[in-house]
């Protein structure tokens, strides 16, 4: 998280933005892994480990605000929030690696994501979203829910029905928008070549799993503070920020 906010720093142009900060809440997996025991399996349970306490600690001295709702992962606060920081009318910057927030990209709503293709963190927008999957945001969520997401432990229908990919998955959303409306369709009449049209008859339960799974909720108890959002006192941001990078790479070294 803290590299996040250093590469946000990096990369603002001017002074005139607020940022504040978003963390997992206690138990804020626990409903996703109700649903699907893999999810994030591999990670560990909970929060307060030395890492995060030392994350919170250095967000604090560089007067960032820290938001957590327990309960909830970050990702689901965040789209949350965003509803109601765009109402007020501005525009977001979301700084993270995940994957999950591009279901989020719009007009007003960019990332600052690592670029593999550039090796370096950089603005993700509306238009690099469409050039790299040839389609909208809007049926990001819908296409992860055929392809998975390793990282975080939900599987793709690709082990399922081998010759199902994202090029079909892709040609089939773009004809019907969301995957309900597809599986839908499906269940009534023919929407594809017979491979894909029996995946989405056998595997229509398992494509709904998923998407509940990577579906971030907007309806998480959760308030927008105007105060996060006041001037902030930035003077340690350099020394704070050199001292935990270089003890996180240190650390993650030994």
């Amino acid at each position: 998280m803290c590299p996040a906010y250093h590469e946000l720093v990096s990369l603002s142009p001017d002074d005139n933005w607020r940022a504040f900060t978003v963390l997992d809440g206690e138990g804020g997996n626990e409903y996703r892994r109700r649903r699907l025991p893999s999810y994030k399996a591999h990670r560990a349970r909970g929060v307060g480990t030395g890492a995060d306490t030392r994350v919170v600690d250095v967000l604090r001295q560089c007067n960032v605000p820290v938001v957590r709702v327990d309960g909830y992962e970050a990702d689901d606060v965040v789209a949350t929030l965003i509803e109601q920081v765009l109402q007020k009318g501005y525009r977001v910057v979301i700084a993270s690696p995940g994957k999950d927030f591009k279901q989020l990209i719009s007009d007003d709503v960019q990332l600052v994501m690592p670029i593999p293709e550039i090796g370096r963190w950089s603005f993700y927008t509306l238009r690099h979203y469409v050039a790299q999957y040839k389609c909208d945001p809007t049926a990001d969520l819908s296409l992860r829910c055929f392809m998975g997401d390793e990282a975080d432990g939900v599987p793709g229908i690709q082990h399922l029905v081998p010759g199902f990919g994202r090029k079909t998955a892709v040609k089939l959303l773009q004809k019907h928008g969301s995957i309900e409306n597809l599986l839908n369709t499906a269940a009534v009449r023919t929407v594809g070549k017979d491979y894909a049209q029996d995946a989405l008859i056998k595997h229509a339960d398992y494509l709904r799993k998923n998407y509940e799974v990577l579906s971030l909720k907007r309806d998480v108890n959760v308030q927008f503070d105007d105060n996060w959002l006041s001037t902030r006192n930035t003077s340690n941001d350099t020394n704070v920020l050199a001292d935990f990078i270089l003890k996180f790479n240190g650390e993650g070294r030994s």
